[in-house]
């Protein structure tokens, strides 16, 4: 399918699997309906938040809100690379998270061209929870049980490898800051690396 009918999916509250600079994804608009439909065919816990993937900090400023220095500490690293948790700037489904949002900044092109037009969408691994992810966006959403059950996919096949890290990000830098991003994933940024970053910063 044309990826104009998978935005028309998207909007009408579907799934679509699609390409990210790792695993492949599944997204739907952080509403009710299509995120009911989401935790369905993924057998996700209710109780596990899922991220969001966006353009930028600009998009994702529509959601949480965004630390003084944060652009900065992310150009360390490639895009896509992190998932950050952040502050919510508005009351969202707790399937997004109570607590904090976990914002990942897409790399990969079709992602980022899906995003402009949607706005943010989930970006979880698409896959039935506990099991191994697929690289093909299309085995992915098959898997899922495809288009009987409101899954589509966009053509594309993914590097994969390990998920992007998520970390939890402090609100504030200051000189004598005790406090620093925790890894809450492991993932394709080591540890190490994280807090070498931060420590550029403070």
């Amino acid at each position: 399918m044309r990826l104009e009918e998978q935005v028309e999916w998207i909007k009408s509250g579907g799934l679509c699997v699609y390409p990210t600079s790792t695993q492949p994804a599944v997204g739907c608009l952080p509403e009710k309906k299509a995120l009911d439909l989401l935790f369905k065919v993924k057998n996700r816990s209710d109780k596990k938040p899922v991220s969001l993937g966006v353009l930028d900090l600009l998009q994702a400023s529509d959601f949480v809100k965004i630390p003084d220095h944060l652009e900065e500490f992310l150009s360390f690293f490639p895009r896509g690379a992190l998932t950050v948790l952040l502050q919510p700037s508005i009351e969202c489904d707790a399937r997004l998270g109570t607590a904090g949002l976990a914002i990942r900044i897409l790399d990969h092109e079709i992602a980022r061209e899906l995003v402009t037009i949607t706005g943010p969408l989930s970006a979880t691994s698409a896959n039935k929870s506990g099991t191994i992810p697929s690289n093909s966006c299309s085995v992915a959403a098959l898997e899922l049980g495809g288009r009987d059950s409101g899954v589509h996919w966009i053509e594309s096949v993914c590097t994969g490898g390990s998920p992007s890290t998520l970390i939890s990000y402090p609100s504030e830098i200051t000189p004598n800051a005790p406090r620093r991003p925790e890894i809450l994933r492991k993932g394709i940024v080591p540890e190490n690396e994280v807090i070498e970053a931060w420590m550029k910063l403070i």
